[in-house]
């Protein structure tokens, strides 16, 4: 009897010793499986964050490249109208830089052969366009405005300018298209990690504390750079196409308004001594806000000089009156920011908000601060 219940007793523990050791190996096996989940669907985010952020470099070169084309094309004109040589400082600059600005496009692109037959449809159309400025000038200077003006009104020039802008534009559907294909993909390894993060928690709370700060912070990351891709292009898009610098100023703080949240604001465009008020938004049209300012002149002089943003919290009484048809308050705060080309202020910006300026706005107004130059010089 006694050997019968050593028996039983250590048939007991080994069964209870085996089962312990297959749940831990469950546990275990689980915990591994979860911790590959969580590494490969990373990897995934910061795969297509890079992939991201890539395509967001190819719009910007394309950017450049556009605004380059444009400013050579900007040159000739003043030029052929004026004959004046300074005309020319616009078109040699662009005509020095095209060919890096190409360059640069095909180097992003490489890896994706659409986009490298895109690059080389386009080259030529720049070539053709660079070389009918060049003619162009060349007459000017040889044979009088009329052999000049005669070459332009063939329409050939146009036509090449307006294939540019049209490759152009079909490589940046292009990346915008595998752009969103990639945001995609991180949304979907979101949710799985989301979900592995969960199914851990039901077997360790501290782990699954871990994990969902892990990927709430790469969420919030992902969101702030996806947002602040967002306004870039966004801003480019508003800033297209052939405008005069009134009617850029107003799409320009048109956009912030929308897309910030801008209860007011005024922009005001110079050659970084003198600034003259260019558009206004939201602002009564009897409100007490000047028509132009100096460098170094108040708040908006200061950020002309500095070329820094500058945020005011706490705004007195009636410096910047926001108005509508039910009445009239001042801004709480206020944003300043300058806006470059070539390491000039052109312009300054100055926005109203009735909320508290979140920190991506500033981060937003300073990446977006030579576009904006850049493009008022254009337009100019």
């Amino acid at each position: 009897m006694p050997q019968n219940r050593v028996r039983t007793s250590f048939g007991i523990r080994s069964g209870a010793e085996i089962g312990t050791v297959i749940g831990l190996a469950t546990v275990l096996a689980f915990f591994l499986l979860s911790g590959l989940v969580a590494y490969f669907n990373i990897q995934t985010l910061r795969l297509n964050n890079q992939k991201v952020l890539h395509s967001h470099e190819v719009l910007i070169a394309l950017e450049d490249l556009l605004s380059t084309t444009q400013d050579a094309e900007t040159g000739q004109r003043g030029y052929l109208l004026t004959g004046d040589e300074k005309y020319l400082e616009p078109y040699d600059r662009a005509a020095a830089q095209t060919a890096s600005r190409i360059d640069a496009v095909a180097s992003l692109t490489a890896d994706n052969p659409t986009q490298r037959t895109s690059v080389a449809l386009l080259r030529p159309h720049i070539d053709a366009k660079l070389a009918e400025l060049r003619q162009t000038i060349d007459l000017r200077r040889t044979k009088g405005p009329d052999a000049a003006l005669a070459v332009v009104t063939t329409g050939h020039g146009k036509a090449e300018m307006d294939a540019i802008r049209a490759q152009a534009d079909a490589m940046r559907q292009e990346e915008l298209r595998l752009r969103q294909i990639r945001l995609a993909e991180m949304d979907a390894a979101f949710k799985t990690a989301l979900v592995s993060g969960l199914l851990s928690g039901l077997l360790g709370a501290v782990l699954t504390v871990v994990v969902f700060v892990l990927i709430r912070r790469d969420a919030a990351g992902r969101a702030r750079q996806q947002w602040l891709q967002a306004g870039q292009v966004g801003l480019a898009d508003a800033m297209m196409g052939d405008k005069s610098v009134d009617q850029l100023a107003d799409g320009i703080l048109a956009f912030l308004a929308h897309y910030l949240g801008v209860q007011a604001g005024a922009l005001f465009y110079g050659d970084a001594e003198q600034y003259v008020r260019a558009a206004t938004l939201g602002v009564p049209a009897e409100a007490d806000i000047p028509e132009r300012f100096g460098r170094k002149e108040g708040l908006l002089g200061q950020v002309a000089a500095d070329g820094r943003p500058m945020v005011v919290r706490d705004v007195p009484k009636g410096y910047l009156t926001i108005g509508s048809a039910l009445g009239q308050d001042t801004p709480r705060h206020l944003v300043i920011v300058p806006a470059l080309a070539d390491d000039l202020v052109n312009a300054v910006i100055e926005l109203g908000f009735l909320h508290a300026v979140d920190d991506r706005v500033v981060e937003l107004l300073a990446q977006v601060s030579g576009a904006m130059g850049i493009a008022l010089r254009s337009a100019r």
